[in-house]
């Protein structure tokens, strides 16, 4: 029924809760999984006036910062290849922008059938005064969305 999932995630102890419905899918006919993670570029702004101010880092932190953020991110999304891999087929994608809106469009591009998320990220503080990024997700994709709580 679903042959293709997208994962999204922001590597927290939550966003991980979602791997054992994964290997459920399984069960089910799921043969690939897409792991998205997005860089949220909201906060680029943070690192720019922090190097106007001179606080922080060479001529280029905020360049230098993403470098490092990305290679991390990479890092991270190999991990998750190799822990998957062995039972589906994984493609890991990295994504720079606004998380609801790049998770959302990942899927249509994608053609996905479904997104499994985690209900909650890194920051609850954030989701109580935004609005989470799974919240936003489930309300804008036109894709089924497994959330799983934490």
């Amino acid at each position: 029924m679903f042959k293709k999932v997208l994962f999204p995630t922001d590597f927290s102890e939550n966003s991980y809760a979602i791997m054992p419905y994964l290997k459920k899918l399984k069960l089910s006919g799921t043969k690939e999984i897409v792991i998205l993670h997005v860089l949220d570029m909201r906060y680029s702004g943070v690192f720019e006036t922090t190097h106007a101010m001179g606080e922080m880092g060479g001529q280029n932190f905020d360049v230098e910062l993403f470098a490092v953020m990305e290679k991390s991110a990479a890092r991270k999304l190999a991990l998750l290849k190799n822990r998957l891999g062995k039972d589906f087929k994984v493609k890991t994608l990295l994504a720079e922008g606004v998380p609801f809106k790049e998770i959302v469009a990942c899927a249509e591009r994608e053609k996905v059938s479904l997104i499994a998320i985690g209900s909650h990220g890194k920051s609850n503080i954030e989701d109580m005064l935004l609005g989470s990024v799974t919240e936003k997700v489930v309300r804008k994709s036109k894709k089924p969305c497994l959330v799983v709580k934490r």
